[in-house]
């Protein structure tokens, strides 16, 4: 679907610019493995250790810490590898490089028409996010991010199959998400604009709820077992508060700094002002997803990995950059034009250095 939407020309382009990126993924970290591990091992770090067993052990009653992650996205992996007899690293990094191509082309095209601007400018954007490099290794983060944007994309294009199949297909959607991830009941929000279709969302947390009760004994166990995986207590303001302290105290440590005070409130800042220049153009769903999905992922003392959980709304980020410089005029249009180029260069950067992070073992969101 995503990628009918795009000419023959157009879709070389992005084919071309999209395994110029995966290559240069490659050589940024194929040095950067640990001692005699292969290339292809050395993105099994942290989550996917646990997404693989739940394929392989599902969750036993002695030990369901492993709620805190649903079973959509390692369900979906295990099926497909199996025909294959693919490794299940391996078939989550195909899957999510595939998923991760058809977001980019499907947001690329689609918005670009919906606000008039470059989508070649736009699928360049989209694959210089800083958590870009999450399509290489088994984490959830892509496949939901295909699978909003297909929501999106249903729920506001002019031109998409209409009627009574649009809504089922809104709903199977909704009703999906969470359990691909959690974040997918930030789209409870929709009950606000969308009633009938958001009803899937509510259904899908009274069966999440229910199954938790059926493996664990208590509907709210998920919530309790982020502590053992050193999740922090607290809430929105607090996690701004430790935001702010870091950013003040710890610039002189790099890694951290950027990772748990800078990047943070960057994309928080940006990403709320994004939503409100999209209801300021009566772009009201878009700019509701968007400012719910980011008081989901940032209602947490400590906003250690919220770049990561950023990353399907990063498309958005540039569009009031892109808009002003096409049709700004004067300075205006200048300065939108170099912050949008600085931009792709700084989100790079830090895309290669946290992929190289990641792949060494370290902590990368």
């Amino acid at each position: 679907m995503a990628l009918g939407l795009a000419s023959r020309a157009r879709f070389g382009f992005y084919l071309s610019v999209y395994l110029l990126w995966i290559l240069l993924i490659f050589y940024a970290t194929r040095g950067a493995n640990g001692p005699g591990q292969s290339w292809l091992a050395g993105w099994q770090q942290w989550d996917a250790h646990w997404y693989e067993q739940i394929w392989r052990e599902g969750y036993p009653a002695a030990d369901p810490r492993t709620l805190v992650f649903p079973p959509g996205y390692p369900v979906i992996v295990g099926i497909i590898s199996k025909p294959f007899r693919a490794s299940f690293l391996a078939t989550a990094i195909v899957l999510n490089l595939a998923a991760f191509f058809c977001t980019a082309v499907l947001v690329s095209e689609w918005l670009s028409r919906k606000f008039a601007v470059s989508s070649s400018l736009l699928f360049v954007f989209v694959l210089s996010a800083p958590a870009a490099y999450f399509a290489f290794t088994a984490y959830s983060d892509v496949v939901f991010m295909l699978l909003l944007w297909v929501l999106l994309w249903l729920a506001l294009a002019e031109r998409v199959p209409g009627g009574y199949k649009s809504v089922i297909a809104q709903s199977l959607l909704l009703l999906v998400l969470p359990w691909i991830r959690l974040t997918g009941y930030a789209l409870a929000s929709w009950l606000f604009a969308r009633r009938i279709v958001a009803l899937a969302v509510l259904a899908s947390l009274a069966l999440w709820l229910g199954f938790n009760r059926m493996i664990a004994g208590s509907a709210f166990y998920f919530l309790r077992a982020q502590r053992l995986f050193a999740m922090p207590q607290g809430n929105f303001f607090q996690g701004l508060a430790d935001s702010l302290i870091h950013v003040g105290s710890d610039w002189s440590r790099g890694t951290s700094w950027l990772e748990f005070g800078f990047l943070p409130l960057f994309y928080l800042c940006a990403l709320a002002a994004a939503a409100v220049w999209l209801a300021k153009r009566r772009e009201g769903l878009l700019a509701l997803s968007v400012l719910s999905i980011l008081l989901f992922s940032y209602n947490q003392g400590f906003w250690r990995s919220v770049v990561r959980y950023d990353l399907p709304l990063v498309p958005v980020l540039c569009l009031p950059l892109l808009v002003t410089a096409k049709s700004g005029t004067g300075v205006a249009s200048y300065v939108s034009r170099a912050v949008f180029y600085a931009l792709i260069l700084g989100q790079f950067s830090l895309q290669i250095y946290f992929a190289r992070l990641f792949h060494a073992g370290g902590w990368a969101f």
